[in-house]
């Protein structure tokens, strides 16, 4: 009992301490006599402590210098350096959790605009540009609705997904937008609207296909275009042979060089005559494009870029077109106004392969052989493309003769203004063509 007396009477009294250092109170008073060090209090009972909790302080002498309150009462009061501290602390905290915050904030709102791009990407994907690369040939087979079919035509990139394609069905104006059963020639990488324009509403057997590549001869020409058609070949021979039908001029022999390569599509009861006609103004529309609109002047113009398709690479059109120029002129010391090309002795020879006799590179008989022959020969010797036609109505301005490709994979072309240069070249081509056997043949 006497030890809980006691034990209460000094929590009273740090209690009353603690209050009057708080309320800022002098504190006179040297380290105050704690009971448990005053036996007076230790052994005189109650009272004795009582009467010691509410003695009044003694006044404290003017020059003694104020005690600090025992640290077992008060804690330690921590100094304007440290609240200093502490408080830089706290708000370096507080920064860090903001940054984080922002930069959190950051990353989801990044995030989010990936994941919108990507959905909005999905839901409504890039067409492609047109007009198209490769010809396909598609085929829609019984009971395959739009669905199936995009999803086919996707799959082969012919278009650049099936909802592009669905929705150019919702947008098609034909009266009936019903795709038949059929196969049909598309592109790879149409734009969707091109490639339900072949397909809504149109039976492949309403129309026909011809696709004619560049350099093919006249008759072989007419060959494809029975063949696609299926046109008669002869008929087709006998307009071919006419060329003043298609406006073109008498120096004009047949039309040779005119049927202008590429892919049409024709309506299943197009006659032979009306086939042509399109070839022909196709031709006409390249040469205009070129710069030439008198087509005597054109002939002229076919008859070199139909050289070009047969003895260079695109690469090298001009300046072949340049050399065949200078060797045109008759007072050129080199070849005396002779073209001396072999395609057009071979044209001539009614062969494709380039090796001929002496003999036939003699020959007078053969109209075509340019190195008897001074200037071009009597007709186009293929039909050129495009590229082939602008530089040959466009050459370039140089001083070359003579040309031969010394690498007939690589396609690599070397000219020489003289026939000793001429020579090295040849040496070198037919070098290669002795490590090569298998491709000079």
């Amino acid at each position: 009992m006497r030890e809980e007396a006691r034990r209460e009477r000094q929590r009273e009294t740090f209690s009353e301490l603690y209050a009057r250092f708080a309320a800022g109170e002098p504190q006179g008073l040297a380290t105050p006599t704690t009971p448990e060090l005053t036996g007076e209090q230790l052994y005189g009972g109650v009272d004795s402590a009582a009467a010691e909790l509410h003695r009044e302080p003694e006044p404290a002498m003017a020059d003694a210098e104020p005690q600090p309150a025992p640290e077992s009462l008060l804690g330690t009061v921590p100094a304007s350096g440290a609240a200093k501290a502490r408080k830089k602390r706290s708000k370096r905290r507080r920064n860090l959790v903001m940054l984080a915050t922002f930069l959190i904030f950051a990353v989801v709102v990044a995030g989010s605009f990936y994941f919108i791009r990507s959905l909005v990407k999905q839901f409504n994907p890039d067409d492609y540009p047109g007009p198209g690369g490769q010809a396909v040939e598609f085929t829609v087979e019984d009971g395959w609705g739009p669905a199936l079919i995009s999803r086919k035509l996707e799959e082969l990139d012919v278009v650049a997904s099936d909802k592009l394609f669905m929705d150019a069905l919702e947008d098609s104006k034909a009266d009936n937008v019903v795709i038949h059963p059929g196969t049909y020639p598309l592109k790879l990488q149409m734009p969707a609207a091109d490639a339900t324009e072949v397909l809504v509403d149109n039976r492949p057997d309403k129309v026909f296909y011809i696709g004619l590549k560049a350099n093919l001869r006249l008759q072989a020409s007419l060959a494809e275009i029975a063949k696609g058609s299926g046109l008669d070949e002869k008929k087709l021979g006998e307009l071919a042979n006419q060329p003043e039908k298609f406006g073109l001029p008498e120096s004009v022999k047949n039309l040779e060089g005119w049927l202008h390569p590429g892919e049409y599509r024709f309506a299943l009861d197009t006659s032979a005559e009306k086939v042509l006609t399109e070839l022909v103004d196709s031709t006409k529309t390249a040469l205009q494009d070129a710069g030439v609109n008198d087509l005597g002047e054109g002939y002229r113009a076919l008859k070199v870029a139909s050289i070009l398709q047969a003895e260079a690479t695109p690469k090298d059109y001009a300046t072949v077109a340049g050399a065949i120029e200078n060797r045109l002129n008759p007072n050129n010391v080199e070849t005396h106004g002779l073209l001396q090309t072999d395609s057009t002795v071979i044209y001539g020879l009614d062969r494709y392969s380039l090796q001929f006799t002496a003999t036939e590179k003699r020959d007078a008989g053969n109209q075509y052989n340019t190195y008897v022959h001074t200037g071009l020969p009597p007709t186009p010797i293929g039909s050129p493309a495009t590229s082939a036609i602008d530089a040959a109505v466009n050459p370039a301005d140089n001083g070359f003769y003579y040309w031969v490709t010394v690498n007939t994979q690589s396609g690599e072309t070397k000219f020489a203004s003289n026939y000793a240069e001429h020579q090295v070249n040849q040496n070198e081509f037919r070098a290669w063509c002795a490590a090569n056997a298998e491709v000079c043949k």
